[in-house]
């Protein structure tokens, strides 16, 4: 007996004309399949339309959160999204994987902003390079211990210490 299993996952974000950005996450396996897509305001950040299709599942729990998904419109990506995210979508009533699909969403828009600069300072060399992440944390403080890179004790973080910010 072959067990099989395939998983597919794409996510990626588009620059609106209208300045807004537009993120999609689209899971595709053989148990599960769903679609999110979320429009968020710049510079706000704020979630101002999100749309979800589930086209395969193996909880009924997950056909049912599609429909009251505007409890997240006008939330703002940011301090305390997974937790607010969760609380509306995920927990025990709801569908944990489409709330997953929503976060994604939320970092690809992180990401978008974040990216480009992190690609400038690879450019660099040496201390110039270290010197260029101190900038870039010094602006984005919340990326402080969010990864072995920025925890403290790495020498991207040399002089700076989260209370500096």
């Amino acid at each position: 007996m072959y067990l099989s299993y395939a998983r597919n996952k794409h996510a990626g974000v588009i620059e609106l004309p209208d300045g807004n950005i537009l993120a999609r996450t689209v899971v595709e396996e053989d148990f599960f399949a769903a679609r999110v897509e979320i429009t968020v305001s710049v510079p706000g950040l704020e979630i101002v339309s999100i749309s979800a299709s589930i086209d395969r599942c193996f909880s009924e729990a997950c056909h049912r959160t599609v429909a009251p998904l505007a409890d997240v419109t006008g939330l703002r990506i940011g301090p305390g999204i997974i937790k607010l995210v969760n609380q509306t979508t995920g927990g025990t009533n709801g569908c944990p994987r489409l709330a997953d699909l929503i976060l994604e969403c939320c970092e690809q828009v992180i990401l978008r902003f974040t990216l480009d600069p992190l690609k400038q300072i690879l450019d660099k060399q040496g201390r110039e390079m270290i010197d260029a992440y101190k900038v870039f944390l010094s602006r984005n403080p919340r990326l402080l211990n969010s990864c072995i890179a920025f925890a403290g004790g790495s020498p991207l973080r040399e002089g700076l210490e989260v209370e500096d910010f």
